[in-house]
């Protein structure tokens, strides 16, 4: 049963009284619903009569034994992971995040279920989830992901009356993974990258006799416009043009968020586009054949040879970690670093919100490194400063205490 009671002010008469219902103070629900839940909250009112109203309406509401009370619905744990996916391909989330989402759900979760005897997904319970979520042998990162994935499931499943409340809000956060600042190419890397393509042989397979040069112009591209591999290798010819100025442009929307990108490039690396040999007339790399993520794939692939020819090194000579999307990143830090707002670089590289492109490149925003800088530089001079008039102030006061002095041995 719910009880009421009155959250007074400060400054009311009646602070002392929590019964007191003629004031004007917040009054507020306590106590335990019909269905077990402990209720401690605003009743959204300051009258004591509405409150009644509101807090019988929730006994009601709770009960469940009212013939009219919805049930959740019992679904076996195979079948809420069906609807889940589907939902999350009706959605259109991107390729990548269902195919995580499935292998999470599908490959890892379910067979945990089918080898403890779980057939329906209300018999699992907080402790079952604990016991599945240390069976994950991954990183901070990726265990946070998929913990987050596996609370979006159940918030699903509660969303769809299989259940009454999502048993993984119970479990404790793994720990917030450690922000790895953005690495980029510097334009000594860069150039090694660009000089490798030229020594990059044919390899059969996947690769064919004018893959360096295609390489070359791949990684042009994607430094000087910001395009992911996927947007890069499924780039179609018309795409590039000519604007009025005589510069050459690339406008398309972005594979993964859909968002429009309209970005000028050197004309050299125009031209080495313009150059490129492909069976396709309509595209610059990709053959049209087959899935555009397969042709993105076999370019992946062919970068990794092309890191071990450039031989890029750190500081301390151990080799370093490249992959394709660094170029995406240099194009990034560059702009920044050049002065660029960063609302307008999220604008180049198509995110949907500035805050994902804060999260990922604010440290190398000039303009902000600017501004801390000038607070850093302005808290170095107010303590001198400070320190500065109280010598003046003292020594000032030690002054007119000596003339004082003098006055008095005079007289």
């Amino acid at each position: 049963m719910l009880h009421i009671y009155t959250r007074h002010a400060a400054d009311c008469d009646h602070a002392d009284n929590t019964q007191w219902r003629r004031c004007r103070c917040p009054k507020w629900l306590r106590g335990v619903l019909p269905n077990g839940v402990t209720v401690r909250e605003s009743a959204g009112t300051r009258s004591w009569e509405q409150a009644e109203r509101n807090a019988r309406k929730k006994e009601v509401e709770a009960d469940p034994t009212r013939v009219d009370q919805v049930q959740p619905r019992r679904e076996t744990v195979k079948e809420a992971i069906r609807m889940c996916l589907e939902d999350e391909e009706a959605r259109g989330l991107e390729h990548s995040s269902r195919k995580k989402s499935r292998t999470l759900l599908e490959r890892q979760f379910l067979p945990f279920c089918e080898a403890r005897k779980f057939v329906h997904i209300d018999q699992l319970l907080p402790i079952d989830l604990t016991e599945f979520r240390s069976t994950w042998n991954n990183g901070e990162a990726t265990t946070h992901r998929k913990h987050e994935r596996m609370h979006s499931f159940f918030a699903f499943c509660v969303a769809n009356d299989m259940l009454r409340k999502n048993p993984m809000d119970a479990l404790k956060k793994p720990k917030t993974p450690d922000v790895v600042p953005t690495d980029y190419f510097l334009p000594k890397e860069f150039e090694q990258i660009v000089a490798a393509t030229k020594k990059y042989a044919y390899g059969g397979g996947n690769d064919n006799e004018h893959r360096g040069q295609r390489l070359r112009a791949l990684t042009l591209l994607m430094r000087w416009s910001g395009l992911a591999i996927l947007d890069a290798t499924s780039l179609e010819r018309e795409r590039l043009s000519t604007n009025e100025d005589g510069d050459d442009q690339i406008f398309l929307y972005r594979a993964k968020t859909g968002v429009a990108v309209n970005v000028v490039i050197p004309n050299e690396v125009g031209d080495e586009l313009r150059a490129l040999p492909n069976p396709n007339p309509r595209y610059f790399f990709w053959s049209g054949n087959g899935d555009a993520r397969s042709a993105a794939k076999a370019f992946q692939r062919s970068y990794w040879k092309l890191f071990k020819l450039a031989d890029i090194q750190k500081p301390d000579g151990a080799p370093k970690r490249c992959h394709p999307h660094m170029f995406r990143d240099t194009f990034a830090v560059e702009l920044l670093l050049a002065g660029v707002p960063i609302d307008q670089v999220s604008l180049l590289l198509g995110h949907s919100s500035v805050k994902i492109t804060e999260r990922h490149y604010a440290p190398f925003c000039k303009a902000r490194q600017e501004q801390l800088a000038a607070s850093v530089k302005l808290a170095w001079k107010k303590p001198t400063q400070s320190l500065q008039k109280k010598r003046a102030s003292s020594s000032k006061k030690h002054a007119e205490r000596q003339d004082s002095n003098g006055v008095k041995k005079s007289a």
